[in-house]
């Protein structure tokens, strides 16, 4: 076993980071080393990314704020009291225990947000860390490894510039798994306040040259007011969309959604609806366009138009489970759409910016919406329950196993025969359901129109019989 990985499974196994105090000191020496840093690692961002100033300074204030929440949450008083409950003959239901090691790999979308908020809920749980990131020409993974990796103890965190395999560690471990090509995608009803939804959905796919895995890579639009989302889309993404020269970024990299465009353009299937240097607003007329398929990585919004909301739901449905969905519409039908789009995450009538930043949550485990929190402490540590008193339904069953009389055996068969109440049903609500509202509106349609159209028959029969009857 290579030696930097036994030492880390020497201090997995004799829990170094068990002691919450020492938690503590090491997470307020990452916060202080990255504080003196903070100037210097915006630069390196700003440089690699060619993102917005306040961009920048957002992910660098949300990393920060990572480490601050982590190091206020740890209480160690409560973290002792738990530890010790045992010993004061005190069950601990709630116990849990570190993994051991984990292996974080950064994305390199937002680089020191990803791996700030994953790395140091890993640390507040009292786990190791093997960090897997590979060799990069930009300054940013180089410049914040080697600070992050001089603030803590050699022996609870090292860098790997390799793949780490499981025989590696030799030790229990865990590799959060998530889907980062798992598409996004917006439903805006006709009903939906539409400048609204234009502007949070070009804010989130522009913001950060295109890059967020939460993105919307497609915006079904409905067909009778897509004309006027395009409009609102267009002129809320001229702060975004820019005529003059790009921005540079490192690498000199050829502009992507130039890129993209000559893509679109040779394939026929949409029409530029806006466009400039960095950025273009498409409205795609064939299904079949690789725009239905593809997760973008480019300041491009693609819009579709559907003809239902059913139509909205199918579509959505046949780009795979989504990492997140976007509904704009009322609070009645979004419930409609929400209970039908395969999605991880729904949103209504808003988009989340704060997760412009950082990767995609983990699979099946819940996304904090407030605080945008991918990685909660909990999902480093497993349940490790301690219990020291014995419950009533233990003793019971001992003394009824340890030679039970005929009458605690006819209480036990009578209790365990005993019929279920009967269930209370809920009392009628006022009102109706949207389905039912949908019933009930067909229905007055379809009478009227059955007594129009009987009507009408009737008077022109009676036109048409009235002669005859006064001859008569």
């Amino acid at each position: 076993m290579p030696k930097p990985f036994s030492k880390i499974r020497s201090a997995a196994i004799d829990g170094r980071l068990h002691n919450p105090i020492y938690r503590k000191c090491q997470l307020k020496a990452l916060h202080d080393a990255l504080t003196k840093s903070l100037p210097e690692i915006q630069r390196v961002i700003a440089k690699d990314t060619g993102n917005q100033s306040t961009e920048v300074k957002v992910e660098c204030w949300l990393a920060m704020r990572a480490i601050a929440d982590a190091y206020t949450a740890l209480d160690t008083e409560k973290a002792l009291e738990e530890e010790y409950a045992l010993a004061h003959g005190k069950d601990s239901p709630d116990a849990r225990e570190p993994v051991g090691v984990v292996v974080i790999e950064p994305t390199s979308h937002t680089f020191f947000y990803s791996l700030i908020t994953a790395l140091v809920p890993a640390l507040a749980a009292g786990n190791c860390v093997i960090l897997q990131v590979e060799q990069s020409m930009l300054e940013t993974p180089t410049y914040v490894l080697k600070l992050v990796e001089n603030a803590l103890d050699a022996d609870v965190i090292h860098i790997s510039r390799t793949k780490v395999n499981a025989a590696d560690i030799a030790h229990r471990h865990i590799r959060i798994v998530s889907r980062p090509g798992a598409l996004v995608a917006a439903v805006v009803e006709r009903d939906a306040d539409i400048q609204a939804a234009a502007k949070a959905l070009v804010a989130m796919r522009f913001g950060l040259r295109g890059k967020s895995p939460y993105a919307p890579d497609i915006v079904l639009v409905n067909e009778w007011v897509k004309k006027d989302f395009l409009m609102a889309a267009r002129q809320h993404s001229i702060q975004f969309i820019s005529d003059g020269p790009q921005q540079p970024v490192a690498g000199g990299r050829k502009l992507e959604a130039m890129g993209l465009l000559d893509e679109i353009v040779k394939e026929g299937f949409s029409n530029v609806v806006s466009a400039g240097h960095d950025g273009i607003i498409l409205e795609i007329e064939n299904r079949k366009s690789f725009l239905t398929q593809r997760k973008l990585q480019e300041k491009c919004l693609g819009v579709l138009a559907v003809s239902s909301m059913d139509d909205a739901i199918d579509t959505a449905r046949k780009l795979g489970r989504l990492s997140a969905a976007y509904i704009f519409t009322t609070p009645a039908a979004a419930k409609y759409i929400c209970d039908f789009v395969d999605a991880d995450l729904c949103f209504v009538n808003h988009v989340p910016t704060n997760l412009l930043f950082g990767p995609v949550a983990p699979v099946g485990k819940p996304l904090d919406h407030a605080e945008g929190t991918r990685y909660p402490t909990s999902l480093f540590t497993v349940p490790k329950p301690r219990y020291i008193t014995k419950p009533a339904l233990i003793s019971r069953i001992e003394s009824i196993l340890a030679g039970a009389v005929s009458p605690q055996l006819h209480k036990l068969e009578a209790e365990a025969s005993a019929p279920l109440p009967d269930m209370k049903r809920p009392e009628r609500q006022n009102g109706i359901g949207f389905f039912h509202q949908g019933i009930v509106t067909g229905g007055i349609l379809v009478l009227s129109a059955i007594i129009s159209t009987t009507g009408g028959l009737a008077y022109c029969g009676f036109k048409y019989l009235w002669p005859f009857v006064r001859a008569l």
